[in-house]
């Protein structure tokens, strides 16, 4: 626990999680009631806030020591009933996460607008890991998350709330926490989104793009997409961090990506474009991108094949995605 991304709140919340596990590894998640004593900051004083325990959570999704690797829901009206989380001795490369974690493309969209400046921080650092990681490259699995994901897809389709999952012991026997219905995720008292709490929006967030963006050499890979036109809509921060996760994508795919993106988000409500954009990022950097909404060309953006899956690795030019972070330091105000 000496990451240097973490808080002492993350710190002390992780090993709470620890704590609760039983001999299986296995426990119901606490609710943010219970997570509020645990998270206090003074002794026998006032108990911490929702917005420190969401806080709190989401550096621990974001840094990749917790993973939310699975929502329950009721077959007949969708509503979030449990979650499923995994615990590690170790943080997961980003590439691990996205295996594990089917949103944490969408939580790292989410941080880059965040209210709270350490969040923001570390989404940024985030995407810095993700654009040096080589298994976004091969998308070759460790042996033991191999297993761990096989037999969370077959739990997929299981209703009972109680199973647990296992996993071979390595590097220290990885836990695991298992979420029942709770006021922190969901419940009695579901969020509309079904989502962790996140703090109230930012009244005010610098969003001043830098004058002059640098002209590294190989920047046009992403100049030359054809963007949609309602990608302008989202904010500068998102539309930065959006074109370093494409970078890490085939040239083939990417404009592809984009095309579906902005015709389900045409042709369907769509709540959150940008943590659905994030979304569509992390199914084609796991090789699992089918075009289905855009079978015809988007009026929008150019034509793109029927069925797209990456069969080279992405050809990533370091600099182009080292322009886009230092855009998005600027637009945080971030050194």
């Amino acid at each position: 626990m000496l990451d240097i991304r973490l808080t002492p709140l993350a710190r002390n919340a992780w090993q709470v999680f620890r704590l609760l596990l039983n001999e299986y590894g296995v426990t119901a998640f606490p609710t943010y009631e219970q997570l509020r004593n645990y998270l206090a900051s003074v002794p026998c004083g006032a108990q911490a806030s929702h917005e420190t325990v969401a806080k709190t959570l989401t550096m621990l999704r974001l840094t990749r020591w917790l993973s939310l690797a699975r929502r329950r829901r009721d077959a007949r009206t969708g509503r979030v009933l449990g979650n499923l989380y995994v615990l590690h001795d170790r943080p997961l490369s980003p590439f691990e996460a996205m295996q594990i974690d089917p949103e944490y493309m969408s939580l790292v969209s989410h941080t880059l607008k965040h209210a709270n400046k350490g969040i923001q921080r570390v989404g940024l650092a985030v995407l810095e890991e993700i654009s040096r990681d080589p298994s976004v490259q091969t998308q070759l699995l460790p042996s033991h998350l191999q297993v761990l994901t096989l037999r969370l897809q077959d739990q997929s389709n299981n209703n009972q709330q109680s199973k647990a999952v296992f996993e071979e012991p390595v590097f220290s026997s990885p836990r695991k926490a298992k979420a029942q219905a709770s006021e922190s995720e969901s419940g009695l008292k579901c969020p509309e989104t079904h989502s962790l709490r996140h703090p109230k929006s930012a009244r005010t967030l610098n969003t001043k793009a830098l004058k002059t963006l640098r002209t590294d050499e190989g920047l046009h890979e992403v100049c030359e997409l054809s963007l949609p036109t309602r990608f302008n809509a989202l904010t500068p921060s998102q539309q930065a961090g959006a074109r370093v996760a494409l970078l890490q994508l085939g040239p083939d795919v990417r404009q592809a990506v984009l095309n579906e993106w902005a015709t389900r988000c045409r042709d369907t409500h769509v709540r959150n474009p940008a943590g659905y954009l994030f979304g569509i990022i992390q199914k084609a950097l796991q090789g699992h991108f089918t075009v289905w909404a855009a079978k015809e060309p988007v009026s929008e953006s150019s034509p793109n094949p029927s069925s797209l899956k990456p069969q080279r690795p992405a050809e990533r030019n370091p600099s182009v995605a080292h322009a886009h972070l230092d855009e998005l330091k600027g637009m945080l105000r971030i050194r």
